[in-house]
C-alpha cells in the first residue's frame, strides 16, 4: 500500500532542545575553550539554498510516496541523533578555520547556521542535508560545502521507519577564550 504525504507532516515525533556545548577548536588553540549554542528540532525543516557538495540536498517539502510495506513504525533516538551531530564539532570547527585561513583574517565570523539532515533509515550516512548561511557568509560555497560534509559525516543512527528531517541550528563561529 503507498501514500503520498508532506515528509514534515509524516513526523509525529517532534522536539525543540537548545543545548550549550564545548566545542572543539583549531589544531594549536590549546588552552581555549569556546561555547556553541545548538537548537535541534525533529520533524519539519525549511527550504534550502543552493550549494554544490558531495552530499545531497533535498527539498523539505516535496511530497515522498510512502511504501507502508517498506518500512517500520519506529523513530530514531533524539539523544542518538544529537550526539551523531554534537560528535562533528570539530569537523564543523576545522571548516571555519579553513574558511578563515582562505580570507587570511582569525576575526569570529558572525551569525548562525540552519541545517536540515534527511535521515536515512538504513544507513548512518544521511540521504541529504541543506544548510542556510548567515547572510555575511552565504556566498562561501567552500564553506557551507565543508558544514554539509561534516554534517553528513556523522553516524547517525538507523531505525525501522520512514526517512525523518531533522534540523539544527548553531552559531558559525562560537569563538574561544583563554584558559589557564
Amino acid at each position: 500500500m503507498s501514500t503520498t504525504a508532506r515528509p514534515h507532516l509524516l513526523v509525529c515525533l517532534s522536539c525543540v532542545c537548545v543545548l550549550a556545548l564545548a566545542a572543539c577548536g583549531k589544531s594549536g588553540t590549546t588552552g581555549k575553550s569556546s561555547q556553541r549554542k545548538v537548537t535541534v528540532k525533529i520533524g519539519g525543516a525549511t527550504a534550502p539554498g543552493s550549494v554544490t557538495a558531495n552530499v545531497a540536498q533535498f527539498d523539505p517539502n516535496a511530497d515522498i510516496s510512502l511504501d507502508m510495506d517498506k518500512f517500520g513504525s519506529e523513530r530514531p533516538d533524539q539523544y542518538e541523533i544529537q550526539q551523531a551531530f554534537f560528535g562533528q564539532f570539530g569537523a564543523l570547527d576545522e571548516c571555519v578555520w579553513a574558511e578563515k585561513d582562505r580570507r587570511g583574517d582569525e576575526a569570529q565570523l558572525l551569525g548562525d547556521v540552519s541545517m536540515a539532515v534527511k535521515l536515512n533509515p538504513e544507513t548512518s550516512r544521511p540521504f541529504g542535508v541543506n544548510a542556510t548561511m548567515p547572510e555575511a557568509h552565504a556566498k562561501s560555497t567552500e564553506l557551507q560545502d565543508c558544514l554539509r560534509e561534516a554534517a553528513a559525516s556523522a553516524p547517525y543512527p538507523t531505525y525501522d521507519g520512514p526517512p525523518v528531517i531533522v534540523d539544527f541550528e548553531f552559531e558559525l563561529d562560537p569563538g574561544f577564550v583563554e584558559s589557564d
